[in-house]
């Protein structure tokens, strides 16, 4: 063809192929006329299409010797294209030995030649399809009848005007060449009306990606966005959505993003490989930092009674190393900034010893200044008074107060108590956090041994009895250490936890949550601080147990423990632990205080809070001497975002999560980190480290205890604590306890579970089926299952005998009566028998769904039958499994679904 260098030819511009026309311009496979035009009706010559054939499929291997043509000179203009295709097998020429290069080519030897020349395999049985799609198949030749079959399977076949009418024998023109091309390139730009076979596609390749069709919806994504489609394509759920899973059980799971924030580095529900990779990277850059803390009292100190004293004290904080302080601002009923609350409830705005002045924006700036970050302390928390009676809180708000099994105001240790479960205390002491959250610059807030707690000798006031017979349908017991009423109570005030951090990070997500508890578990025995379950759900981005111990082997003592038997290593990258260097005449040795902060990097802690300043300053600044001579040597900044990094504020902000019915209206909406679909009227959810199951009103039915959990299937889930597998029922109680090194879920009654290094199958009771014995043991499907002995797959009965032999090299599940396989590096399909009925030749394959099963040839993907014919050819990039009539097929870079209209053939 003549040389144009422009693709805008002037006579294509209403042609039906203009866009084919176009690509293979743009690809320099065919040019066009000096006078600027392209002229698509003109006849094709063998030996120009053997000139764009050349140019079009420049790695197609040669099969065969070259052939001299006689009727080809060698200074032929094509003669080299000529020799190329023919030894490619696009040609074998005439039986004359010519090869007519002048000749007008007919379409059906263009398409004899493309099918030949790019090896396809010719349709042996190909009068049904020629008769399904053409009117004029009659027209056909004999020789050419397996091709053009051939090339209406694979798509290649355009017909212009009518997609009926093939005229096999009429003269091929260039843009009938162009659009061929096109079609054998799988390039876009062909009007699909006009190619036969192409009533398959049901919804028009749209979308950057798709789902299978469950219950009628399917999922699609345009852009970064999620919807839903119907079986038309049309939107029920408009492309809006952050996260979207598949219908399952009437409603889908769904995330979307608020106020355009979305801080999530994970897009499924799922807690997958990456997203813990991301967790264990993060803790080991927060292992680089290192938390220098203090706590500043109004007991037995000085620091805030002037705000020069304030100012000094930053200042020798900062020259000895410390990065960050935590000034109480509340205790004893009052607070130490001015309280617009606190105004209004009681009348008093600030503690009466600090009239006139903001000691808490005085230590802000102060702390500004010499670079220390400051986190307040909220010290009583839920206690209102110390050997007061209830103080001046419970004065105004006697009904506020907490009780005891014999109704009176609980009191432990001299400390009078809130009602901790009253959600108007609850509300009262939220609102003095939030208070100070939004009118100072802080890096975070704390709680601690009072925050959130209360003795557990508490809860036995009206309302919170009331609440346990709800729910039990009987009384608290009179021993408050019960383990059931002590659970239950901590569970409250960790719900409590649950809501002040979401309310805290939805205001500022850059703020740190961190809280100061007593040791588990006597914490939880005595105050109902279950702050193993804050670890485990991620409520707190630094927790600081407090380790008071006058020895360092007692304090070793709980190091070790919290290490070896409490938290995962991710999780101590958040713990802090308080050390006790002052309280009254007691005073930490230089020596022991260097040794417990070096003991606290050995074992991998980030840092530590010392109780409490003044005893920095005793014995001319003895301790502080230490440190800055030894352990804090070195200063090293407090980096926010660093500690925020390990935390799952980036899973609680900007973005919820929601379930929702098949037209899009909401149904329930759970707060948790991660969830799933349901399955047998249960979804998984996750909150920080710890699975549970909720039920579909969003309630959860377990704790979030387990450390890997799965969907139900056949009434159980498969649930992980620690590193051994069992199983839970539809209630959360235990069935199978855990005691496997692996397993999988249940199907057809049986699941596969690994004891050391041999697998078995046990029952819906654990009693052992078949006993272990294989390498790998796959689910049941159709009476058997895929297992693996030395190093080969086979197939047993559910009485472990191996009825198929373990002679292939990997094996899938049996679906309608067939299973793929592989032998070497091909895939067939084998029956219950182990007979191979469709032989190994696909690189790779699907299990069967609606008679139809997914294999790929190359690189393309179509489907077979069960017969193993190529009833929809290999033409697409990806594909997925037939649903509801309907499969999702990609071509290029958008998906689309194809119908399924083979499965009778």
């Amino acid at each position: 063809m003549t040389i144009s260098t422009d693709s805008s030819f002037a006579d294509t511009q209403t042609h039906w192929a203009k866009d084919s026309i176009h690509q293979l311009f743009s690809r320099q496979i065919i040019s066009g006329y000096p006078d600027g035009s392209f002229r698509p009706n003109n006849s094709v010559t063998r030996a120009e299409f053997a000139a764009i054939l050349n140019k079009a499929f420049p790695q197609v291997t040669p099969v065969r010797d070259a052939i001299n043509f006689r009727d080809v000179p060698a200074n032929h203009w094509a003669n080299s294209a000529i020799q190329t295709v023919t030894r490619a097998a696009f040609f074998s020429g005439y039986p004359n030995g010519t090869f007519r290069p002048n000749q007008p080519i007919p379409r059906v030897q263009a398409l004899v030649a493309l099918v030949s020349g790019l090896k396809y395999d010719r349709d042996p049985n190909p009068n049904s399809i020629l008769q399904q799609y053409y009117d004029d198949a009659a027209a056909i030749p004999n020789y050419a009848r397996g091709a053009i079959a051939t090339a209406t399977r694979q798509f290649l076949v355009v017909n212009y005007p009518d997609v009926r009418r093939l005229h096999p024998n009429r003269n091929a023109t260039r843009g009938e060449v162009a659009a061929l091309i096109s079609r054998a390139l799988k390039l876009p730009g062909v009007p699909q009306q006009y190619v036969p076979g192409w009533d398959i596609i049901a919804i028009e390749p749209l979308f950057d990606d798709a789902d299978s069709f469950s219950q009628e919806r399917a999922r699609v994504k345009l852009g970064e966005k999620w919807g839903y489609i119907d079986k038309t394509g049309t939107f029920i759920v408009d492309p809006q959505l952050n996260e979207a899973e598949p219908f399952s059980e009437g409603i889908a799971l769904v995330r979307l993003q608020q106020n355009g924030v979305d801080l999530s580095w994970v897009r499924s529900r799922h807690f997958s490989a990456r997203s813990a990779k991301a967790l264990t990277t993060n803790a080991q850059k927060l292992s680089s930092l290192e938390i220098r803390g203090v706590w500043l009292t109004t007991t037995d100190s000085q620091v805030f009674n002037t705000s020069k004293n304030i100012a000094e004290a930053m200042d020798f904080l900062a020259n000895t190393g410390f990065n960050v302080v935590f000034p109480v601002v509340w205790n004893n009923g009052a607070t130490l900034y001015p309280s617009r609350l606190m105004q209004d409830i009681m009348g008093l705005e600030i503690d009466p010893r600090f009239t006139g002045r903001d000691p808490l924006a005085e230590l802000i700036q102060a702390a500004k200044n010499v670079g220390l970050a400051v986190i307040p302390w909220f010290e009583y928390g839920f206690a209102s008074s110390y050997n007061q009676k209830g103080g001046r809180l419970l004065a105004q708000k006697p009904d506020w107060a907490a009780r005891d099994s014999q109704g009176n105001l609980l009191t432990k240790n001299n400390f009078e108590w809130l009602n901790a479960f009253d959600p108007q205390v609850q509300d009262f002491v939220m609102g003095l956090i939030l208070e100070v959250i939004r009118n100072y610059d802080i890096a975070g807030i704390q709680g601690d041994d009072r925050l959130p707690a209360l003795p557990s000798e508490g809860g036995y006031d009206t309302q919170t009895v009331q609440r346990y017979v709800q729910q039990f349908n009987q009384e608290p017991p009179n021993n408050p250490k019960d383990s059931q009423w002590l659970q239950w109570r901590a569970d409250l005030l960790t719900d409590f936890l649950t809501r002040l951090y979401r309310q805290v990070v939805a205001i500022n997500p850059e703020l740190i949550i961190s809280i100061a508890p007593s040791p588990y578990p006597w914490g939880f025995q005595e105050y109902l601080q279950d702050n193993q379950a804050w670890a485990d759900q991620g409520l707190v981005d630094m927790i600081h147990p407090q380790f008071y111990r006058r020895d360092f082997a007692s304090y070793k003592q709980l190091v070790d423990r919290l290490v070896h038997d409490q938290l995962n290593p991710v999780q101590l990258s958040t713990v802090i632990p308080g050390i006790l260097i002052k309280s009254g005449s007691y005073r930490i040795s230089s020596q022991d205080l260097v040794q417990v902060i070096e003991y606290n990097r050995d074992r991998g802690l980030a840092g530590e809070v010392l109780f409490f300043y003044e005893g920095l300053r005793q014995d001319n600044d003895t301790l502080a001497n230490a440190l800055r001579s030894h352990v804090y040597a070195q200063s090293v900044p407090f980096n926010t975002a660093q500690v925020k990094a390990q935390g799952f504020t980036h899973r609680r902000v900007g973005a919820e999560y929601r379930y929702i019915d098949r037209f899009g209206n909401l149904v329930t909406q759970p707060e948790f980190d991660w969830l799933d679909s349901f399955q047998e009227e249960r979804a998984r959810v996750r909150m920080g480290y710890k699975w549970g199951y909720i039920d579909k009103t969003g309630h959860l039915i377990t704790r979030l205890d387990f450390d890997q959990a799965d969907q139900f299937a056949e009434g159980l889930a498969r649930v992980k604590i620690g590193s051994r597998y069992g199983y839970i029922d539809l209630s959360g109680q235990w069935v199978i306890s855990p005691q496997f090194d692996q397993a999988t879920r249940f199907s057809e009654g049986l699941a596969a579970v690994k004891v050391e290094d041999q697998w078995g199958y046990i029952d819906k009771i654990g009693k052992w089926v078949i006993p272990t014995q294989f390498d790998q043991a796959e689910l049941f499907s159709e009476g058997l299952a895929a297992v693996q002995l030395a190093g080969k797959y086979g197939y047993c009965d559910s009485n472990g005998q191996l009825v198929i032999p373990a002679n292939f090299d990997a094996a899938g599940s049996f679906a309608q009566g067939l299973a793929p396989v592989q032998l070497r590096d091909r895939w067939g399909y084998i029956n219950p028998t182990g007979e191979l009925v469709i032989e190994p030749q696909f690189d790779a394959a699907q299990p069967f769904s609606q008679e139809l099963a997914a294999v790929k040839i190359g690189s393309f993907w179509g489907y077979i039958n069960k017969k193993g014919d190529r009833v929809i050819s290999p033409e697409f990039d990806q594909v997925r499994s037939f649903s509801d009539g309907l499969a999702p097929i990609q071509m290029g870079k958008r998906w689309g679904y194809i119908r399924n209209l083979f499965d009778k053939l």
